[in-house]
């Protein structure tokens, strides 16, 4: 392995774990300060927005705003910023305050089978063997987790489980919406104004901004983790080493999110997890790696 592609990988790594470990500190939050999915939404986005916005008027001022010479794409970059980027952050904590990061993010997994949807409906053609066995996968997961194998009860609460799959729908849009607009002008430059706008729009709609959560030096650090690390770092990391090793293996790679979000709320916030929950979490973590088989041969 040659040291480009051992540094894609740890970059990826390294921006998966983040994200993972950053929904930790966003169920921590939520446990132990009271604060609010809205509060934290607005807060993420304002900050990581502003944080790439800089990044490129620093290194690109003249192109940083083109986008908006642009009619049809300024329209493509505010259906991402509110549909695509918002809705996936608040959608995904509101799942979180439900419930937990490990399960919040399994569900939010779910987006690469409304993608397989999406892909046989746009073609069309008929699923292949792969596919369906990735949707037979994906559900039987939703059900271990939202019943515990228990027709007629529920394991989760039907908010959890309503947020965790608008999440997904939120990732499926967050993914397929920019990519035009992102090869035109940029990820960092896209993604920055996207989480600008959308974060501003929701400050003042939500009102968060009239209220500040109390705070001390360790709920100030899981909120630094949560708005800095989990979304500026982590999104530049994970897109340097997709351009080294290709979006295919960074995906598969991803597939450590869950599973470091699972770990750490285990042992740091004692949230219990059973054996038919993990089981649950593996079912739909496969997907990944059923769905990207074939793309993963093209890709060698």
């Amino acid at each position: 392995m040659d040291k480009n592609n051992l540094k894609g990988i740890v970059c990826v790594l390294a921006g998966a774990s983040l994200w993972g470990f950053s929904g930790t500190c966003g169920q921590y939050l939520f446990m132990n300060y009271g604060f609010k999915a809205e509060w934290l939404t607005s807060a993420r986005m304002l900050t990581a927005g502003i944080i790439l916005t800089l990044f490129t008027l620093i290194t690109n001022r003249r192109k940083t705003f083109d986008i908006f010479k642009n009619k049809k794409d300024t329209v493509t970059l505010l259906f991402f910023a509110f549909v695509g980027l918002l809705l996936v952050q608040f959608s995904y904590l509101k799942a979180i305050a439900y419930s937990n990061s490990g399960t919040a993010t399994v569900l939010q997994i779910l987006f690469t089978i409304i993608v397989v949807v999406y892909v046989c409906i746009r073609t069309p053609r008929l699923s292949e063997g792969k596919e369906i066995l990735a949707i037979i996968l994906a559900v039987s997961g939703v059900f271990l987790l939202a019943t515990h194998g228990k027709i007629g009860s529920m394991a989760i609460s039907s908010q959890a489980l309503f947020w965790g799959l608008v999440s997904a729908f939120a990732a499926f849009v967050y993914n397929a919406a920019p990519v035009g607009i992102i090869n035109k002008y940029g990820s960092i430059k896209v993604t920055g104004l996207g989480m600008l706008m959308g974060g501003a729009v929701f400050l003042i709609a939500t009102g968060s901004f009239r209220s500040f959560p109390v705070c001390d030096i360790s709920s100030l650090l899981a909120t630094l983790v949560l708005c800095v690390g989990g979304t500026a770092i982590a999104f530049t990391l994970y897109l340097k080493g997709t351009a080294s090793i290709g979006p295919v293996k960074a995906s598969q790679l991803s597939a450590v999110e869950p599973v470091v979000a699972t770990i750490i709320s285990a042992l740091w916030l004692k949230t219990k997890f059973y054996l038919i929950d993990l089981v649950g979490f593996a079912l739909i973590i496969s997907i990944i790696f059923i769905v990207s088989k074939k793309e993963d041969k093209q890709d060698v």
